[in-house]
C-alpha cells in the first residue's frame, strides 16, 4: 500500500513512517524544505521523501496529483512547544488541512487519518472516551475539532473513508527539550533542586513509537471513525516525575510542591483506549520501560 505521511520529520511522525515502512508499506514522505528526515528513513529503499511547503495551495495540489497515493496520515500542523495552544497559526493549518484533505480525495486516496488531540475534550474527572462530549478551551482545540467536523463531512459527502486520531501524552527520543520529560532531565542533570507542583495532576503517557505503531495500524485498517492514542493507564505528573528522577538517581533534587498550578491546567486528562486495542494494538513499552529510553534519548 502506498501512504502519504505529511510532517514525516517530526517527533510523532517519524515513527509513524517507520510503522508503515515495518509493515512493507511505501510511504511518502512530506517535510518542509530545508528539513531533512532522519537517516534511516531517507536511506530506506520504500520511502520517498517530499520537500513540500503545505500552506501553498499550488504545492498541495502538486503533491495530491503527483504523488499517488492510496491512504493519507496527515500530521504536519503548527507545533511549536510553547505556543501552539494559543497561535493564530493554528488557523493556517486548519485551512491547509481542509485543503489537502479535499485534494487528496479528488486525486484518488480512499481514506485519510486525520490527527487530533485530548485537548478537543470536556473536562471530566475519568478516562475520555470517544464518545464523551467535546469542548476545547484553546485555539489550538478549536481548530483541531474543527478539523475533524470538516473532514469528517468531506469523506461521508465523497463517500471515502476517515479515521480521527485523538493523541494525549508523548514521551520517548526527539521529543522537544522544552517540553515537560527533557526540561526536567535537563534540570536533575544539573544538580540543583527542581521546583515542581504537588503533582497531583492525572495525565495519560506512552511512549511514541506505540504512538506511532497506533496511527500506522489505523492507516492501513478499514477502521474509521474517532480513536483515542493513548494507554489508558492514568497516572499522576508526580508518579512520571518520580520514574524520571529515579532512573538519574535524582529523586533528592525533587521539590513537589514549591510552585503553585497553572491557571487553567486540567486536573484530569486521559484517555480510554479500548476502541484502539480492538484493532490489535497494544503499547510494547511499560511506562517504566518508555520513560526509561526517553531519559536515556535525551541529551545531556
Amino acid at each position: 500500500m502506498r501512504v502519504l505521511v505529511t510532517g514525516a520529520t517530526g517527533f510523532i511522525g517519524a515513527w509513524v513512517v517507520r510503522a508503515l515502512l515495518d509493515r512493507d508499506h511505501e510511504v511518502v514522505g512530506t517535510f518542509r524544505p530545508g528539513h531533512v528526515p532522519p537517516p534511516d528513513l531517507a536511506s530506506h529503499t520504500r520511502f520517498v521523501g517530499w520537500p513540500a511547503d503545505l500552506d501553498d495551495p499550488l504545492a498541495i495540489e502538486a503533491l495530491a496529483r503527483q504523488a499517488r497515493v492510496e491512504r493519507a496520515v496527515h500530521m504536519a500542523w503548527y507545533a511549536e512547544p510553547t505556543t501552539y495552544l494559543s497561535s493564530p497559526r493554528n488557523m493556517d493549518s486548519l485551512a491547509m488541512t481542509a485543503t489537502l484533505a479535499r485534494r487528496l480525495y479528488e486525486h484518488g486516496c480512499q481514506k485519510i487519518v486525520g490527527i487530533g488531540t485530548c485537548a478537543e475534550y470536556a473536562a471530566k474527572d475519568r478516562p475520555q472516551l470517544e464518545t464523551d462530549p467535546t469542548d476545547p478551551r484553546s485555539l489550538y482545540g478549536v481548530c483541531k475539532r474543527a478539523a475533524f467536523l470538516s473532514m469528517e463531512a468531506l469523506s461521508a459527502q465523497e463517500q471515502k473513508s476517515f479515521a480521527w486520531a485523538r493523541i494525549f501524552h508523548v514521551h520517548g527520543p526527539g521529543d522537544p527539550p522544552v517540553r515537560l520529560i527533557p526540561s526536567i532531565v535537563g534540570l536533575l542533570r544539573t544538580g540543583k533542586p527542581v521546583e515542581l507542583t504537588d503533582g497531583t495532576q492525572v495525565r495519560d503517557q506512552l511512549h511514541v513509537s506505540d504512538v506511532g505503531v497506533a496511527i500506522a495500524a489505523l492507516a492501513v485498517s478499514d477502521a474509521n471513525g474517532v480513536f483515542n492514542v493513548c494507554s489508558g493507564e492514568p497516572v499522576t505528573l508526580r508518579r512520571v516525575v518520580e520514574i524520571v528522577a529515579d532512573v538519574l538517581g535524582r529523586a533528592d533534587l525533587l521539590r513537589f510542591g514549591g510552585r503553585p498550578h497553572r491557571s487553567g491546567d486540567a486536573m484530569y486528562l486521559a484517555g480510554d483506549a479500548t476502541r484502539l486495542r480492538h484493532l490489535g494494538w497494544a503499547p510494547r513499552f511499560t511506562l517504566e520501560e518508555g520513560l526509561r529510553n526517553a531519559v536515556e534519548a535525551t541529551v545531556s
